[in-house]
């Protein structure tokens, strides 16, 4: 079944990802399989993002 996506709720995930990246980044290190999969991740959250308007 499809779930709305509301915008703010977007915003605040991803406000919540980089907050605790950062605090990742600073207590342990992540391994590089770890940091692939989130560059990964977050590569194809830009290609989304930088979509052309349909």
């Amino acid at each position: 079944m499809y779930q709305k996506v509301i915008r703010s709720e977007v915003l605040h995930k991803m406000s919540h990802v980089y907050e605790r990246f950062q605090f990742l980044s600073r207590t342990r290190s992540l391994s590089d399989d770890q940091v692939e999969a989130i560059d990964y991740h977050l590569s194809q959250i830009m290609d989304v993002l930088n979509q052309p308007k349909s």
